[in-house]
This record gives C-alpha cells, sequence and structure tokens, in this order.
C-alpha cells in the first residue's frame, strides 16, 4: 500500500512539474522591434512601400506616390479574410494605378499573427491575399497584372506578443514589382 502512495506522490509530482515547465509565461522583453522592409521583401528587385517610424509614408516608387498611392499595407480583423470598407479606397487607388500601367505587376502578399497552427496561418493569409486580388479583378485589373502569396506568420511587421503587433502582423502588403 506504501508503495502505490508513493507512486502516485511522484507521479502527481512529476505531472506538475512537467505542466509548469510547459507554462506560456515567458521571460522574454515585451518590447517591439520594426523588422526592415527591403529585408522582408527578400530581394532588390522588388519595390517595398510602408509607414516609416514617424508614421508617415515611405515609398520607393515615386509613379506610385505620384498616383497617390499612400497606403499600400490592408489590415484584416482577427480570423477574417474580408477587406473592410475602411481599405476600400486603398484597393481602388491601386486598381487606378494598375489600370494606368499596365506593365505594372503586383505582389500581393497575405501575413497573419502568430496565433495558430503554421499551416492554417498560412492558409488565412492566402485567402487574406486572394480577397484583395478578388476585389482588383472585380475593379477591371486583369489577373495577368496580380500574383497572390502567403507568408502566414513568417514576415512579422513587428515583433512582440501584444495586441499591437497582432494587429499590424494581420495583413496584406501591396508590393510592386520592378520590371
Amino acid at each position: 500500500m506504501k508503495t502505490i502512495k508513493l507512486f502516485a506522490a511522484t507521479v502527481i509530482t512529476a505531472s506538475a512539474l512537467g505542466l509548469a515547465a510547459c507554462s506560456s509565461t515567458s521571460d522574454k522583453p515585451a518590447d517591439l522591434e520594426v523588422v526592415n522592409a527591403s529585408q522582408a521583401a527578400g530581394g532588390s528587385n522588388v519595390q517595398t512601400a510602408g509607414l516609416g517610424a514617424d508614421g508617415q509614408f515611405n515609398s520607393n516608387d515615386p509613379m506610385a506616390a505620384k498616383l497617390g498611392l499612400s497606403r499600400n499595407t490592408i489590415y484584416f480583423g482577427f480570423d477574417s479574410s474580408n477587406v473592410a470598407n475602411e481599405y476600400r479606397d486603398v484597393v481602388q487607388a491601386n486598381a487606378q494605378y494598375l489600370r494606368a500601367h499596365p506593365n505594372a505587376r503586383v505582389r500581393l502578399e497575405g501575413n497573419t499573427d502568430p496565433r495558430g497552427s503554421r499551416e492554417y496561418n498560412v492558409g488565412l493569409g492566402n485567402r487574406r491575399s486572394q480577397q484583395v486580388a478578388d476585389s482588383l479583378l472585380a475593379l477591371g485589373i486583369p489577373a495577368e497584372q496580380l500574383v497572390t502569396v502567403s507568408y502566414g506568420q513568417e514576415r512579422p511587421a513587428l515583433l512582440g506578443n501584444t495586441e499591437e503587433a497582432y494587429r499590424a502582423d494581420r495583413r496584406v502588403d501591396i508590393v510592386y514589382e520592378v520590371s
């Protein structure tokens, strides 16, 4: 009987220690780090654009800036692939640019926050980029000008496990490729 009690106490103690080791608390600092957009693009043949540290739009594409493409990112709600009404003007401005420049090619990069499995996030990023592509197609942009890709959680806009970082990561970046 003593052996059974000792064995049960050992199992309970080992289980408690094992669960404590799996705790979700982290000693990592909660500071956010901005990822360099040109490094995230992964190549020098890509135009990158976005908000700088001062909150102002920065673009390598002077033609896009001339046409008023002040925003090339569309943000999404948690677990959503629907383009919110507040981003319809972003889609329309990019459609206007693509119509005026039929040789321009755009890559729609779907991204997610890190919550969820890798497979799920790649699928969600794909649905997001496809939603933006469908919106552009509905505005008369030929499919040949569009490429969709999903990076899932692999290219965060902000590093950190905060709601602010998660909101910044749930996005589609509209990236113009240099011909």
